[in-house]
C-alpha cells in the first residue's frame, strides 16, 4: 500500500489529533473475523476524519478459539498484542494508528477537554462540528458491536476503501464493501506473511484450498454436545431437541456433505486428480485420510518449522486466510465465509477469475 489520502497525511503530521472509539468490551473476545470487521469500521472513520486512531493494545481470543483441537493440552494465549497480528507501520500509511490506552497518548488537559460524540452523529457531521483545531481528541462511545456503525452508515467507510483502491491500482468502478479492510489480509504482520510464504514454498507449486467447518455447525444438531458446553459455562443443562423435520434433515445433510466421501465428490467437480489441496478445519488431519487417494493433502500440522513462530489460533487463522487467498481455487463448506471472502479478496478474486477463462468456479 503505497499511497494515502491527503487527510491521513495531515493526521500523520499531527498525531495529537486523535480518535478513540470506546468501549471495546463487547467486541474484545469475539471471533477474529468479528473483531477485524469492528476494527475496520473504526479505522474507516479515523480515515474520513483525518485523525489518528487509538487502537486497543491487544486482541483477546474467543474462549472456544484458544485451542486448535477440542481437549488439547496446550490452549493458545488469551490475549494477543495488536502488533503481533498487524503491521501497524504499513497500516499507518493508510490511516495513522497508535496503541492505547489513550491516557498514554495525550495530556491530562487534552483528555479533560475531549469531545464525546453524541450517539448517531455521522462521520461527516463529526468532521464539520469538531475539527482538529478545536477538538484535538474526539471520543465516540459505541454501545453495540463496533462494525454496526458502518453497516448502519453512521461511520463513513467509503473514503478509506476509495483510498485503498487507489493505492492498489484498482479501477474506479471497484466494489467498496463494508468492514473488510483488515479481513483483506493486506495488513497482517510481516511475521505472519513470512510464515505464509514458507508454507507455500514447502507445498512446492500450484495448490487449492478447502475450509471444512463442522464443529459448531454440527453441534447445533447435537443436543448432548450442547448440554455439555452449556454445563461447562455454568448455564442450564437442558436443550430442546430439534423437532422440525426440515432442521433434522438439514443436520444430516451437513454431516454427510462434509465427510470425506461427500468432500471427494464435490472437490472432484473442480480440482484435477492428485491436485495439491490445503485443508483448514477444526477436524484433525486423520479425519480426511480417505481423501489422500484422490488428492495430495496439506495441513498446518505438516509445517511445524514454517509455523514455529505462530503462537495462537488467531495467528494461525490469519496464516490460513492468506493461504486461501493465494490458492488457485478455494472451496468453503456450508457457505459460511463465501460472501466475506469474496468481498475481502478484492480486487484479486475478480482479476484471477478473468485471467483463467473456461474454469468452473469453486465457491
Amino acid at each position: 500500500v503505497k499511497a494515502c489520502s491527503a487527510s491521513s497525511a495531515r493526521a500523520m503530521a499531527d498525531s495529537s489529533c486523535l480518535l478513540e472509539w470506546h468501549p471495546y468490551a463487547k467486541d474484545r473476545t469475539m471471533g477474529l473475523n468479528h473483531q477485524l470487521a469492528s476494527l475496520s469500521c473504526a479505522l474507516a472513520e479515523a480515515h474520513h476524519l483525518g485523525r489518528t486512531l487509538v487502537l486497543p493494545p491487544s486482541m483477546c481470543l474467543f474462549g472456544l478459539h484458544t485451542e486448535r483441537w477440542s481437549g488439547s493440552d496446550a490452549p493458545g494465549g488469551r490475549c494477543v498484542p495488536m502488533g503481533d497480528l498487524f503491521d501497524l507501520e504499513l497500516l499507518s500509511r493508510l490511516v495513522p494508528v497508535v496503541l492505547g490506552p489513550i491516557e498514554n497518548r495525550t495530556s491530562p488537559q487534552q483528555l479533560r477537554g475531549a469531545v464525546d460524540v453524541r450517539r448517531g452523529l455521522k462521520s461527516a457531521e463529526v468532521a464539520s462540528q469538531h475539527p482538529c483545531a478545536r477538538a484535538p481528541v474526539v471520543r465516540r462511545r459505541v454501545d453495540n458491536f463496533w462494525f454496526t456503525m458502518c453497516s448502519k452508515r453512521i461511520a463513513d467507510s467509503d473514503s478509506i476503501m476509495g483510498a485503498l483502491h487507489a493505492a492498489l491500482g484498482s479501477p474506479p468502478s471497484a466494489k467498496r464493501p463494508l468492514n473488510v479492510l483488515l479481513r483483506s489480509g493486506l495488513f497482517y504482520s510481516q511475521r505472519i506473511k513470512r510464515a505464509v510464504r514458507a508454507v507455500q514454498r514447502s507445498i512446492g507449486g500450484e495448490y487449492y484450498s478447502v475450509h471444512v467447518r463442522r464443529s459448531d455447525k454440527l453441534t447445533a444438531c447435537d443436543v448432548r454436545q450442547q448440554q455439555a458446553e452449556q454445563r461447562s459455562r455454568g448455564q442450564l443443562d437442558y436443550v430442546e431437541p430439534p423437532k422440525d423435520v426440515k432442521v433434522v434433515g438439514e443436520c444430516k445433510v451437513r454431516d454427510q456433505l462434509t465427510r470425506p466421501e461427500g468432500l471427494r465428490h464435490a472437490l472432484s467437480l473442480w480440482f484435477p486428480e492428485q491436485s495439491r489441496v490445503y485443508i483448514g478445519s477444526t477436524e484433525r488431519p486423520d479425519f480426511f485420510a480417505p481423501l489422500r487417494s484422490s488428492f495430495r493433502l496439506y495441513f498446518a500440522e505438516d509445517f511445524g518449522r514454517a509455523l514455529a513462530n505462530v503462537s495462537n489460533n488467531y495467528e494461525l487463522y490469519a496464516v490460513e486466510t492468506l493461504l486461501f487467498f493465494g490458492s488457485s481455487g478455494t472451496v468453503e463448506t456450508l457457505g459460511y465465509a463465501a460472501s466475506w471472502v469474496q468481498d475481502a479478496c478484492f480486487p484479486a478474486a475478480r482479476l484471477r477469475a478473468e485471467s483463467r477463462p473456461g474454469r468452473r468456479a469453486a465457491r
